[in-house]
């Protein structure tokens, strides 16, 4: 049970990174809509892999960071 606990913050931040992705995703299509374009699912993987991968660093940016008492 201690290593469940232990890697909990693991799937915290897979959480929020996939929660991010998602977020960017949508909002690239609905910009697509917006100016009725199409939005190509190989562009859609791109925006999602790199809004992923900004968002795991940006929670290890964080978690880095000292919070005051």
């Amino acid at each position: 049970m201690r290593i469940l606990y232990e890697l909990s913050w693991l799937w915290e931040t897979l959480v929020i990174a996939l929660a991010a992705a998602a977020v960017c995703v949508v909002c690239a299509m609905l910009i697509c809509k917006a100016v009725k374009k199409n939005l190509s699912k190989k562009t859609a993987a791109v925006i999602g892999a790199a809004a992923f991968a900004g968002a795991v660093l940006a929670v290890i940016v964080i978690a880095r960071t000292p919070m005051p008492l």
